[in-house]
């Protein structure tokens, strides 16, 4: 792990996305982080996010190429649930097969340090099948 000094701007960071499950973006984490540190910057945010991240503090998560990056504070491993028409993110638990697949064993694997899985479609509030009720 790099050595780094913990700044109060990282501290504040940290705390804002551990204090919440809503997956934030860099722009919601800064609007709250101004209201106990009013002079920090969208820029230190955004190199803090980093930071944090390359520390495996903090997980950056995309549904795609063209969404943009939200943030949450390292956890057990989960899988997210992203609303194609919201925008929502949900954490979900990995279905317990996913870690007695053995992936060692198959032949283009030699070891496996992570897994992410991303399930996209659309959340009950935005079902078309819970508006008609």
């Amino acid at each position: 792990m790099k050595k780094s000094r913990n700044t109060r701007q990282r501290t504040v960071i940290l705390d804002i996305l551990r204090q919440t499950r809503s997956h934030p973006s860099a722009e919601t984490i800064y609007q709250e982080a101004r209201k106990s540190l009013p002079s920090i910057s969208l820029g230190t945010v955004y190199r803090n996010l980093g930071f944090l991240r390359e520390q495996k503090m903090v997980k950056e998560i995309r549904a795609n190429e063209e969404a943009g990056s939200r943030f949450e504070a390292a956890l057990p491993p989960h899988a997210h649930f992203h609303c194609g028409l919201c925008s929502a993110i949900h954490d979900i638990p990995l279905p317990d097969a996913l870690y007695d697949f053995g992936w060692e064993r198959s032949e283009f694997v030699s070891s496996v340090t992570d897994l992410e899985l991303h399930v996209i479609g659309a959340c009950a509030d935005c079902s078309p099948s819970s508006t008609q009720n």
